[in-house]
């Protein structure tokens, strides 16, 4: 099983220098989890494995031995080596206390920390070796079983006389895909998601005395569970439900779930291919639940919607919130009938993209300055995924369009409100996406008059905001600096200061103690 680890530093530029400078791969850390904060770092610990603990001290939002604590408390099985900037005996002596390996001085060469942690390794990998191998060979076969060799019956005999399966067994396969949105995709923690996936499913299917054979990632965003059957069909579409359920809250993302028949090793292959069809063609409600034993391959005709009638609705009048809901309605009732699929979806989209277009049209509008290009596509494709991401996609629309329709459009306007916006939420996210959408107009077309009436570009506009108020904290209240820099919207200490630096020429500090000298 590979060796992970996980970064903690609230400095992000440390951070990716120790993910891009540390040779991983020669030390035999195949994961490396990187969080910036406390918060992040406990969430991590709590849903995925995590062997080795590299962490700084002092953070804004909770130290680093803080964290070790809580590590210890929850009787977390985590190796730690310290990185800090101050030689304290207390801080020291704490993580001793805390069954720290390594307390080391920043800065740190990358050979003495490939030395601290070629030792930990050598420590994690002998304990590996007393607990033998034993789960990993079950994982190796079900894997070349079902998604390498094409069901082959040598393999199989292999597993019978190995006691890994029985021919006079029953077992069901579940495939799982997850639905991240764009920010998370971004960040392609796969190893993550595989982690929780397979320690959540272990997790539940121990508690309920259940038999989980593996856990198998067949690509980026999907998964298929291998189990023994025990109970009854509907006893196990229950435990299916509450298992994703499980998912969704460790994941925070949506989960769909497609449930194979019990049947005998032999028969698996069947399945699977049932499942993978199920795939193609058939679309998840609600719910996020598919069951092979439900689903009906018949070729279903597609319903053209009365587009042209809604087209003349929302022409003639400004309540376009009411031909929402008429295709929502009309989407709800297809779904009720048992007239949707993937490729119906398809063709819906399509339809519903013509008419949006001709309306535009006839308002003289173009569309880029409605929606932006990424979000737009985005939505755009993954709504034929599921019945909740088509929805998610006519109310993205038609939000955009009503939110475009009672705004005052002049370039001036626009940017009044943005600016509005900005100084009211200095504390939150103030990205192009945002502010963009506080207006509803496309990021490009925000950027573009933002810079057109005012000379200067959003970034700069909002550093420029942000840095002000941080004067005005640091002159009139009593706030320490890293609480300063969280109520401009700087949740990194080292960014804020060096921002503060480039736009003052001195640190929040310093720029204090000047205010505070004057005032005396």
């Amino acid at each position: 099983m590979d060796i992970s680890i996980l970064i903690v530093d609230d400095d992000k530029l440390v951070v990716e220098k120790l993910v891009e400078g540390v040779n991983w791969k020669q030390l035999g850390i195949a994961i490396v989890l990187t969080a910036y904060n406390i918060r992040q770092a406990k969430e991590i610990l709590e849903e995925a494995r995590v062997d080795i603990l590299l962490s700084d001290i002092e953070m804004p939002q909770g130290s680093g031995l803080e964290l070790l604590e809580w590590v210890r408390n929850k009787e977390i099985p985590v190796e730690c080596i310290f990185l800090s900037s101050y030689a304290y005996f207390a801080y020291a002596q704490k993580a001793i206390n805390l069954k720290s390996r390594e307390y080391m001085l920043k800065p740190v060469s990358n050979r003495e920390l490939e030395e601290a942690l070629g030792s930990i390794v050598e420590i994690l990998q002998k304990k590996r070796e007393e607990q033998g191998e034993g789960e990993d060979k079950k994982s190796a076969f079900w894997e070349r079983y079902l998604l390498q060799e094409n069901y082959s019956q040598s393999l199989l005999e292999k597993g019978y006389k190995e006691g890994i399966c029985s021919p006079e067994g029953k077992y069901f396969l579940e495939i799982i895909r997850i639905f991240p949105d764009s920010d998370t995709k971004k960040k392609k923690n796969l190893v993550l998601y595989h982690f929780i996936i397979q320690n959540v499913a272990a997790e539940f299917m121990e508690d309920r005395h259940q038999k989980l054979m593996a856990v198998l990632r067949e690509s980026d965003y999907e998964w298929v569970l291998v189990a023994e059957e025990k109970g009854s069909q509907e006893e196990r579409k229950m435990d299916s439900c509450q298992l994703k359920e499980c998912l969704e809250k460790a994941l925070h993302m949506r989960v769909c779930f497609y449930m194979g028949v019990s049947s005998s090793v032999e028969e698996l292959g069947k399945s699977r291919r049932n499942l993978e069809q199920m795939e193609q063609e058939a679309v998840p409600g609600n719910n996020g639940m598919l069951f092979e034993e439900e689903w009906d391959k018949k070729d279903i005709a597609y319903v053209s919607p009365p587009w042209e009638i809604w087209e003349k609705e929302m022409s003639a009048s400004d309540m376009i919130a009411d031909t929402q809901e008429k295709i929502l309605h009309f989407l709800e009732e297809l779904w009720n009938s048992n007239q949707v699929t993937i490729s119906t979806l398809e063709q819906f989209r399509r339809e519903l993209m013509q008419m949006i277009y001709r309306y535009l049209n006839k308002q003289d509008v173009l569309i880029t300055r409605i929606f932006d290009g990424r979000e737009f596509d985005e939505h755009y494709e993954s709504a034929v995924a599921t019945l909740p991401d088509m929805e998610i996609f006519i109310r993205y629309i038609f939000e955009k369009l009503a939110g475009f329709q009672h705004q005052d459009n002049r370039q001036e306007s626009v940017v009044e409100q943005i600016k509005h916006y900005i100084n009211d939420h200095l504390k939150e996210d103030l990205s192009r996406k945002t502010l963009a959408g506080s207006v509803y107009l496309s990021e490009d077309y925000v950027s573009k008059i933002f810079m057109n009436v005012t000379g200067i570009s959003i970034p700069s506009y909002v550093a420029s905001c942000r840095m002000q108020k941080a004067q005005e904290y640091l002159k009139y209240s009593t706030f320490s600096v890293s609480k300063v820099a969280l109520e401009v919207g700087y949740s990194n200490f080292s960014y804020f200061s060096k921002t503060f630096r480039d736009y003052t020429g001195c640190t929040p500090n310093e720029y204090r103690n000047r205010v505070t000298k004057k005032q005396g």
